[in-house]
């Protein structure tokens, strides 16, 4: 044992010292023997940055790298909006596939499958890679299979060419608390691909890089603290660092440089916390599955343990929580709206005759409910309002439309209630700005899955579901959905566009690289190409 512990020390020893010698320039030299593509592509993944915070630091200065290698060569989305739900593993899994996470099969960072009766939960060293083969839709690197692709950090990376995990190093200075030195890590990373580029000949075509530590420090500190923005500046330096090194080898110019995040940050007070499992223990009084079981139990196994039960809640990303009914004999039977309606009538009878909607939107902490009404509709629940979200398909389009009921739980102008059904991409445009961007497109398809659950709570500004956080994300607001995008390389110009998601980003990156021609061979994507609106 105390050898084990002096080695543990050793190594961790060793990750600081070589972190701290890697605080510069970094070595990545390039041979003549090294073909370098004439289109290549590099994504900047920071985890958790909020917009607001990140040009407050330009403004101030502290984030020159930013400005200097992607603001002010390129262009700025004023209104990205990332997916439902604003969570890490769904939106990585978005980020890589062009898709909304109910067609991806990833609905969080933890979900239930009613028909499979898996509980996932990504939240573990040994778990944490799942997310490859839950996937169930192709990958940009399967799209790009000809070309070279390296990952850095990144958890979804199914087809890459290269992934490199850093799993060993990152997970020392994780265990250490040394979260900006993880980020360090991605800088450092690109000395060994330059060596692997050495060995190979190839310098790679797509690049996609993954920064967690910004989210890790919002969770544990609020995105309102200094050392919020601390991990900012460390991942402005860590872009000027990898920046330069492109740009002393003379690859800068005809780079495409993509800067993105999946989520922004609300800072919450530990005293406003609230516990869906709470609710339901105290006031539903029914037994019901809140985390993971069965691991490897097989199908039979699972669905023999989900028998005792009429009720799953999934408490993921902790400011969106699913609450998954069985109403029928088996959990593949997916209730009606009916049924839900009349779920605590029958299974809870402790709760009485109350609307467990209206109950649950009463609620402080809770901004809104949403519940599955049939394959084409979404009710929608606030504390002051009701509403329907519809959605139809004509000629294969899809179109959707915003029917309050009572009040106007959306705040969405007259123009959008009185103007029927628009396609998503007018949904966005009109929408972005509002304190609920891109609701309407989204939030019907988000239930397309099984997924996804049978009523899904959101957090108001302020509030988590999680007790031991002071900042955190999963929302529907605006501060959770609004994250940074900027683009800049050949062609792009120096401006602004309104609005944009983050799903564009893979066949955007696709038609950077020449290769837009293989989007079929994913099938249909949610996202489309920005490249005609950046130039």
């Amino acid at each position: 044992m105390i050898r084990k512990i002096c080695l543990v020390i050793v190594i961790a020893a060793v990750s600081l010292l070589a972190g701290c010698a890697h605080s510069g320039r970094l070595d990545v030299k390039l041979a003549d023997n090294v073909a370098i593509p004439k289109r290549k592509v590099l994504v900047f993944f920071i985890d958790g940055m909020r917009k607001d915070i990140l040009e407050e630091l330009i403004r101030k200065g502290e984030a020159t790298n930013i400005k200097r290698y992607l603001i002010d060569r390129g262009c700025y989305v004023e209104n990205a909006v990332t997916c439902i739900p604003s969570i890490t593993y769904a939106v990585t899994a978005s980020m890589q596939t062009g898709k909304f996470p109910s067609h991806t099969g990833i609905l969080g960072n933890k979900w239930f499958d009613r028909n499979s009766g898996v509980y996932r939960s990504y939240m573990f060293i040994k778990t944490y890679q799942l997310i490859n083969d839950d996937l169930l839709t192709s990958t940009i690197f399967d799209l790009l299979n000809d070309k070279y692709t390296v990952t850095i950090q990144t958890a979804c990376k199914k087809g890459a060419t290269r992934p490199i995990d850093n799993w060993m190093s990152s997970g020392i200075d994780w265990f250490f608390h040394q979260r900006m030195m993880v980020d360090k890590l991605v800088a450092i990373r690109f000395e060994l691909i330059a060596q692997c580029s050495r060995s190979a000949g190839h310098w790679p075509d797509y690049i996609f890089a993954y920064f967690p530590a910004v989210d890790e420090i919002g969770h544990k500190f609020g995105a309102n603290s200094k050392q919020y923005r601390r991990a900012i500046i460390n991942v402005d330096e860590q872009i000027g660092r990898i920046c330069r090194a492109l740009e002393e080898n003379h690859l800068l110019d005809n780079y495409y440089l993509i800067l993105v995040s999946d989520h922004g940050h609300v800072p919450v007070d530990r005293d406003k916390y609230w516990s869906p499992e709470d609710f339901v223990r105290n006031q539903l009084k029914i037994k019901f599955v809140g985390g993971v079981f069965g691991e490897n139990a097989d199908f039979c196994a699972r669905q023999k343990f989900l028998r005792q039960y009429r009720l799953v809640i999934v408490n993921g990303g902790y400011r969106r929580a699913s609450f998954y009914l069985r109403t029928g004999k088996l959990w593949s039977q997916l209730p009606s709206f009916e049924d839900i309606i009349n779920f605590t009538r029958k299974y809870a009878p402790a709760f009485g005759s109350k609307d467990l909607f209206e109950t649950l939107a009463a609620v402080p902490a809770i901004e809104m409910v949403a519940v599955r009404k049939d394959a084409n509709s979404v009710r929608v629940v606030t504390a002051d309002g009701r509403a329907d979200v519809v959605r139809k398909i004509i000629d294969g389009r899809k179109y959707y439309a915003y029917k309050p009921i009572k009040g106007n739980p959306l705040r969405y102008s007259h123009k959008l209630i009185a103007g029927g059904y628009f396609d998503a991409d007018k949904w966005l445009a009109l929408t972005c700005d509002s304190e609920f961007p891109d609701f309407v497109p989204q939030i019907v398809e988000f239930f397309d899955s099984p997924r996804a659950g049978d009523i899904v709570v959101f957090a108001a500004r302020g509030w988590d579901f999680s007790k031991t956080d002071l900042g955190g994300h999963g929302s529907v607001i605006r501060d959770d959905m609004i994250v940074p995008f900027i683009f800049a390389g050949p062609g792009i110009s120096h401006k602004t566009i309104k609005a944009a998601r983050v799903v564009d980003l893979v066949p955007t990156v696709l038609d950077m690289l020449g290769c837009s021609g293989r989007i079929k061979w994913a099938g249909t994507l949610d996202g489309k190409s920005l490249l005609k609106k950046l130039h």
